[in-house]
């Protein structure tokens, strides 16, 4: 009778704790980036320091910045937003992206692309963006901005890294 009463328990955790990553990652909401999104995301981290990384799944070089911006919000407790190049609208982009995302124990503020063509996005994003990956940009609580292309490892970071 005890075997069958912790199997039952067992079984209830394991059912519980599904339940659980299930409404975490409903939780963890992969918003749609139109043109307007850009100047919504500057304005709900106004006066605070935070970063965007804009990156897509087929990104070699992307996870490695991942690691770097995880590590700086936990100890700089820096907001960090991420956009994907990836399609909003594509089940199956919006589960590879929180679960990258996930792999890399980074939890983030999460768009990916709209509708709109990737072109005008990108120009929404930065006029003088050419497209390439990861790309970063870095504001100051002031609202001062400055951009990175490439890998954010702690070097970029501590250079980059608002005051």
């Amino acid at each position: 009778m005890t075997l069958l009463l912790r199997c039952r328990t067992l079984l209830l955790l394991l059912c519980m704790s599904a339940l659980l990553a299930r409404s975490a990652a409903a939780a963890e909401a992969v918003h749609t980036f139109e043109a307007d999104s850009m100047a919504r995301i500057i304005a709900s981290h106004a006066g605070k320091p935070f970063v965007v990384m804009v990156w897509s799944l087929d990104c070699e070089y992307c996870a490695a910045s991942f690691a770097t911006l995880a590590q700086l919000k936990r100890d700089k407790r820096l907001a960090v937003v991420t956009i994907a190049t990836d399609r909003a609208d594509d089940p199956d982009s919006v589960a590879a992206i929180r679960a990258k995302l996930a792999a890399s124990s980074l939890s983030t503020e999460t768009w990916a692309f709209g509708d709109a063509p990737p072109e005008r996005l990108r120009h929404a994003i930065d006029a003088r963006w050419r497209g390439e990956m990861p790309r970063s940009y870095w504001y100051g609580a002031d609202g001062a901005m400055r951009s990175h292309s490439g890998v954010i490892n702690g070097s970029v970071a501590e250079r980059m890294m608002p005051q």
